[in-house]
C-alpha cells in the first residue's frame, strides 16, 4: 500500500521543476532557478523515508522490494532519454565531443556523475552548457544516498532507542550543512557535487517522515506554508550564479520546501495548499521527473547543432518540447513500469533488467571511448584538428600552485626547462630544483607560452621556470573571482605574493609577466573583480583596478633590480579555431571561415590592457612590453594557422606551434642579452621590443 496522495506535493515538484527549467534557458527573472533541484532533495527524502519508515515499522521492509520500486521509477524514462541523447550525440557530435560525451555517459548510468562532473566541470561555467548528461549528478546524489541510508535508518529503528532518533537525524543534517559550508571554501565545486554535502537537504525531509517535528494546527501549518513560499520566491529571485552554494545559503529553499511539506501533512487548506493543489501545478509536477530528464539534452544538443547560444525565445520554445516529451513519457513510459510485476514473474526481475539497461550502456561508452570518439571517417586535417581540440597542457598540471591548503610554488623539475645545472645533492623540495635564469611567472596563458619559451631558453644556454595559477594573472593584491575556478578569491593574492616571495629569493635574471588579461579590463562573461567587501567592480573600477595590480607586481620585481618582461595577451578568437574545423568538415562546411578572424573585431578587447601594458613600459628602463596582439594580426585579419600549423588549440590559448611563433616574438635571447649588459631590450624609448618576424 502507498503512502496517501497529496497533490500539494505534486505542485511543490511544479515549484522545484519550472525555475530549474527558466534558469537553464537564461531568463533572468529566475536567476536563482538552481534551487529547484533542493526542493527536490528534500521531497525525496520526505516521500521515500516516509515509505521505508513505515514498511520498517510493520516489520515488512525488504531492501530488494525498495530497490525493485527505485528501478523501477527511475531507470525507465532514464534510459529511453540517455538512448535518445546518445544517438542524437553520435550523429551530431564531433569525436572530441563524443568522447566526452561517453565518459560522462559511463559516470550516468553507473550513477557516479557527481564525482565525474565534480572533477571535471563547474555547474556555472558555460562548458556546462556543452554537456548533455551534466543534469544527471543530482540523480546520482539521490541514488548513493538511497544505498547507505536505508540500512542506517533499518539499525537505528531495530537496535536504537526511539528517543535517541531526533538527536541522531538533527547531528547528521548539522555534520553535513557544517561540512558542506567548510568545503564551499576550500573546494567548492566538489561542496556542489558532493552527496556527504548535499546529504542534509535529503535529510531534511527524512526527519519530517520520521515524525521528528511535532505536526502543528491546519492554522499555524497555512502560516508554515506561506514562510515556506516566501523562502523559496527569495531564493529563487535574489540568489544567481555569483551567489555561495550550497552551504548555509541552501537552507532558504530547503527549509522553504520543508515548511510547505509540513504544513500540509498538519491538514492545512491556506492558500499555498490550494494554489499547489490547482490542476497546473500538478500536471507540471506529475511531469517534473521526465520534464527534468529531457530538459537540457534538448537544450544543449539544439544549441551545439546550431553553434550558438540558444535566443530566450528558441529556449522558450525548447522547454515546450520538453514538457510534450515529458508527457509521453510520463504515460507510456513512467507509469506502465511503475506498476508491480505481473503475476509469476521473480521479484528480481526488475534488478536484472536493470543491470542489462546499464551493462548495454555503459558498453556503447566503453566502445566509445576505446575509439576515442571516432565513429566516422575524418580527413587528416580534420583528425588533426580534433586531436588538438583534446590537447591539455602538461604544464597546467605540473606547475599549476595549489587551490586549497598552504600556497606554496610547486617544485616540480618539469617546471624547470633549457639549460640545466645540476641541483645540490641530497636536497628534496625546492631546494632540489635546478637553478634558473628566467622566472614566467602567470595564469594558463603564461603556461601556454612554455613550450616555445623553453626551446628558446636552451637555445640561449639559458633555463627558464613556470609559476602559475590558472585564471589568476600577476595582479598583487587584485581579489579576483572565475566562475570556473571558485576559490580564487583567497588563493590568487596568495599565491602573487608567494611569486614575489620566490623572485627575491632566488634572484633571477629576468621575469617575464603573461596572462589573460583582457577579461579584467572588459569584464568578459564568467569573469569579475571584486573589492575586500565582496562588491562587485564596475567596468571602469575593474581596468583602474587591474593597473594598479599590475603595477604592484612590476615594481615588486623591478625594485629588486630585476628586468621585466610584459607580454601581451594573444588574440582571442570567438570560437575554437580546432573544433570549428572539425565541426565544419563533420557537416560539410567551409573550414576557411575558421581560420581567421577579422582584426578590428579581435583586437577591440585587447587595446585596454595593451595599454596598460605599454604604460607601465614608458620611461621604466626595467619593463619591455611585447604585443602579441600586434604580432599575431595581418592588416585585415588575426589567423589560426601559420606556415601550415594551427597556433591555436582553443579560442584563446596557444598550440605548441603558436607558443613556438610567441617565443620568436618575444626574443628571449635579445632580451637576456641586454640584460646581461645592463640594457634595456630592443625597442628602447618604446617600451616595445622588435622581435623578428615569423618566418
Amino acid at each position: 500500500m502507498g503512502l496517501a496522495y497529496r497533490a500539494d506535493v505534486d505542485g511543490l515538484r511544479a515549484l522545484a521543476i519550472v525555475p530549474v527549467v527558466l534558469f537553464h534557458i537564461h531568463l533572468s527573472a529566475f536567476p536563482g532557478g538552481y534551487v529547484g533541484v533542493d526542493i527536490f532533495f528534500v521531497i525525496s527524502g520526505y516521500l521515500i523515508t516516509a515509505i521505508l519508515f513505515r514498511d520498517m515499522k510493520a516489520g515488512r521492509f525488504s531492501l530488494l522490494d525498495f530497490y525493485d520500486r527505485r528501478i523501477r521509477r527511475i531507470f525507465p524514462a532514464l534510459f529511453v532519454v540517455l538512448v535518445a541523447t546518445t544517438v542524437a550525440a553520435v550523429f551530431i557530435m564531433v569525436p572530441s565531443d563524443l568522447l566526452l560525451y561517453a565518459r560522462s555517459l559511463r559516470a550516468t548510468t553507473l550513477f557516479f556523475s557527481n564525482i565525474y562532473f565534480a572533477k571535471n566541470l563547474n555547474y556555472f561555467q558555460p562548458e556546462a552548457d556543452l554537456n548533455p548528461l551534466l543534469h544527471t549528478w543530482s540523480l546520482a546524489v539521490e541514488e548513493q544516498f538511497y544505498i547507505f541510508f536505508p540500512l542506517i535508518l533499518f539499525a537505528l529503528i531495530r537496535w536504537v532507542r526511539p528517543n535517541l532518533l531526533r538527536p541522531i537525524i538533527l547531528v547528521l543534517i548539522v555534520v553535513s550543512l557544517a561540512h558542506a559550508e567548510i568545503r564551499l571554501s576550500r573546494n567548492p565545486i566538489e561542496s556542489f557535487f558532493s552527496l556527504p554535502t548535499r546529504a542534509w537537504e535529503l535529510l531534511i525531509g527524512s526527519a519530517l517522515a520520521l515524525g521528528l517535528v511535532p505536526l502543528v494546527t491546519p492554522r499555524k501549518g497555512a502560516f508554515l506554508s506561506l514562510g515556506g513560499l516566501a523562502l523559496i520566491v527569495c531564493a529563487i529571485a535574489f540568489y544567481d550564479r555569483h551567489t555561495r552554494f550550497p552551504g548555509l545559503a541552501a537552507l532558504a529553499p530547503c527549509l522553504g520546501a520543508a515548511l510547505i511539506l509540513h504544513g500540509g501533512a498538519s491538514g492545512a487548506k491556506g492558500v499555498v495548499q490550494r494554489m499547489l493543489a490547482s490542476p497546473v501545478p500538478v500536471f507540471f509536477g506529475r511531469i517534473s521527473y521526465s520534464l527534468y530528464l529531457w530538459h537540457w539534452p534538448l537544450l544543449v544538443l539544439v544549441s551545439y547543432y546550431l553553434e550558438r547560444r540558444l535566443s530566450p525565445t528558441e529556449g522558450l520554445l525548447i522547454a515546450a518540447a520538453s514538457v510534450g516529451l515529458a508527457t509521453l513519457s510520463l504515460f507510456y513510459v513512467e507509469a506502465p513500469f511503475r506498476k508491480r510485476h505481473r503475476a509469476g514473474t521473480s521479484r528480481w526481475t526488475p534488478v536484472w533488467a536493470g543491470g542489462a539497461a546499464m551493462a548495454l550502456v555503459v558498453a556503447f561508452a566503453l566502445t566509445a571511448i576505446a575509439r576515442d570518439g571516432r565513429f566516422w571517417p575524418m580527413s587528416a586535417f580534420a583528425q588533426q584538428a580534433d586531436a588538438l581540440a583534446r590537447a591539455q597542457d602538461p604544464y597546467m598540471s605540473w606547475c599549476s600552485a595549489p587551490l586549497s591548503g598552504p600556497m606554496r610554488m610547486p617544485a616540480k623539475p618539469e617546471c624547470v626547462v633549457g639549460r640545466l645545472a645540476a641541483a645540490p645533492s641530497g636536497t628534496s623540495g625546492e631546494a632540489a630544483l635546478p637553478p634558473f635564469d628566467v622566472l614566467l611567472w602567470g595564469d594558463s596563458h603564461a603556461s601556454a607560452l612554455m613550450a616555445g619559451l623553453g626551446e628558446a631558453a636552451a637555445k640561449a644556454d639559458a633555463s627558464i621556470r613556470l609559476v602559475m595559477l590558472p585564471a589568476c594573472p600577476p595582479l598583487g593584491e587584485v581579489v579576483t573571482l572565475h566562475e570556473s575556478i571558485k576559490g580564487l578569491e583567497r588563493q590568487c593574492p596568495a599565491f602573487n605574493r608567494g611569486v614575489l616571495e620566490l623572485i627575491a629569493e632566488k634572484r633571477p635574471k629576468l621575469v617575464i609577466m603573461a596572462g589573460r588579461w583582457s577579461p579584467w579590463t572588459s569584464l568578459q562573461p564568467g569573469f569579475a573583480i571584486r573589492d575586500g567587501n565582496d562588491r562587485y567592480l564596475s567596468a571602469e573600477e575593474a581596468r583602474a583596478e587591474f593597473a594598479r595590480g599590475l603595477a604592484r607586481s612590476v615594481e615588486g620585481v623591478t625594485r629588486l633590480g630585476i628586468p621585466v618582461v610584459l607580454v601581451g595577451q594573444v588574440p582571442e578568437f570567438g570560437f575554437s579555431p580546432p573544433h570549428c574545423i572539425t565541426r565544419a568538415e563533420f557537416s560539410g562546411a567551409d573550414t576557411a571561415r575558421c581560420l581567421k578572424q577579422d582584426r578590428e573585431k579581435t583586437l577591440a578587447g585587447l587595446a585596454a590592457s595593451n595599454q596598460v601594458l605599454l604604460d607601465l613600459a614608458k620611461g621604466n628602463p626595467l619593463v619591455t612590453t611585447v604585443l602579441l596582439s600586434d604580432r599575431f594580426c595581418g592588416k585585415e585579419s588575426c589567423p589560426a594557422m601559420e606556415a601550415g600549423a594551427l597556433i591555436y588549440r582553443d579560442p584563446n590559448h596557444l598550440s605548441v606551434e603558436g607558443s613556438r611563433a610567441a617565443a620568436g616574438f618575444i626574443n628571449l635571447a635579445g632580451i637576456l642579452r641586454a640584460a646581461a649588459g645592463g640594457q634595456q631590450a630592443a625597442g628602447q624609448g618604446t617600451g616595445q621590443a622588435s622581435p623578428p618576424a615569423i618566418r
